[in-house]
C-alpha cells in the first residue's frame, strides 16, 4: 500500500483558496499521514511578508494535527542564474521543492530541451531542495506540445541526473493539466513510461497534488495509478523525516 502522503499544496498564502488550517483539517478529513504546505516563493528570491505568519500557523496546526505537518515552500520560476545560488530562506522551512525553468523565447525544440536538462542538473546539484516539482511540465510552453516530442533521450538524461542525486522526483497528481493537447490516456501511458524510465535508474519518488483549495487535498488517485502501473514499489516512496537536510 503506497504511503497516505500529500507534499505539495497551496493556501492563501500565495494561490490557494484556504487557510493552512483549512487544509490540515482536509488532509486529516482524508486520512492522510504527511502533509508539506509549499505556498510559492517567485524568483529572484525576496523573504515574503507572509513566510512569518505561515511559520506560526503550521507550528500552531502541529499541535492538534493527527498527521505530520511540514511548512515547505515551492521555488517557481526560476532561471538558471537562480540556480547557481543559495537561496535565502529562514530555518523554519522543512521542506523545498522547485520547479525547473521553462525557458522564454526559445522556439527550437533541441536547444529548448537542452535549457530545462541544464536547470533540473541546477536542481539536482542543489543541497537545499528536497523534491524536482511536476518534471517536465513543458506542453503549455508553446514549443511542446506532446510529451511524446520530448524523446527518450531526454528522458534518460533527466533520470540519471536525478538518479545520481539526493533530490527526489515528485510524481504530481494533476500532471495532465500541463498537456491540454493530449488525451488523457495517451498522456498517462506517455507519462508512466518516463516514471518507469526513472525506476530503471534508480529514481526515488514522491507523491503530491498541487492542490490549491480543500478539494484537492490528498487527490493522489492519478499519482499512484502511474506509479503503480509503472512497477514503482511503495518502498521507492519517499517519506520526510524530521530534520531535513537545507
Amino acid at each position: 500500500m503506497y504511503p497516505r502522503i500529500d507534499l505539495h499544496m497551496h493556501t492563501r498564502h500565495s494561490d490557494g483558496r484556504n487557510t493552512i488550517e483549512e487544509m490540515v483539517r482536509a488532509a486529516e478529513a482524508n486520512d492522510l499521514e504527511v502533509i508539506a504546505i509549499t505556498d510559492h516563493i517567485f524568483c529572484p528570491i525576496k523573504r515574503p511578508t507572509w513566510l512569518d505568519t505561515a511559520i506560526r500557523e503550521v507550528n500552531k496546526a502541529k499541535e492538534n494535527a493527527s498527521l505530520k505537518v511540514l511548512l515547505g515552500v515551492e521555488i517557481t520560476r526560476p532561471s538558471i542564474r537562480d540556480l547557481t545560488k543559495k537561496f535565502p530562506l529562514p530555518a523554519g522551512i522543512e521542506h523545498i521543492v522547485c520547479e525547473h525553468p521553462i525557458p522564454n523565447g526559445i522556439k527550437d525544440k533541441k536547444v529548448f530541451l537542452r535549457e530545462v536538462i541544464e536547470g533540473i542538473r541546477y536542481i539536482a546539484s542543489n543541497d537545499q531542495v528536497n523534491v524536482l516539482a511536476h518534471p517536465l511540465n513543458l506542453g503549455r510552453s508553446g514549443v511542446i506540445g506532446n510529451f511524446k516530442d520530448i524523446g527518450k533521450d531526454v528522458l534518460e538524461e533527466v533520470a540519471r541526473i536525478l538518479a545520481d542525486s539526493h533530490v527526489v522526483m515528485e510524481v504530481m497528481s494533476q500532471m495532465y493539466w500541463w498537456y491540454p493537447y493530449m488525451d488523457i490516456s495517451t498522456f498517462t501511458e506517455a507519462y508512466t513510461e518516463f516514471i518507469r524510465i526513472c525506476k530503471h535508474h534508480g529514481v526515488i519518488f514522491t507523491i503530491g497534488s498541487d492542490a490549491h483549495s480543500v478539494c484537492g487535498v490528498g487527490n493522489t488517485y492519478w499519482s499512484i495509478k502511474v506509479l503503480s502501473r509503472a512497477g514503482v514499489t511503495p518502498d521507492e516512496i519517499w517519506i520526510p523525516d524530521e530534520g531535513l537536510k537545507l
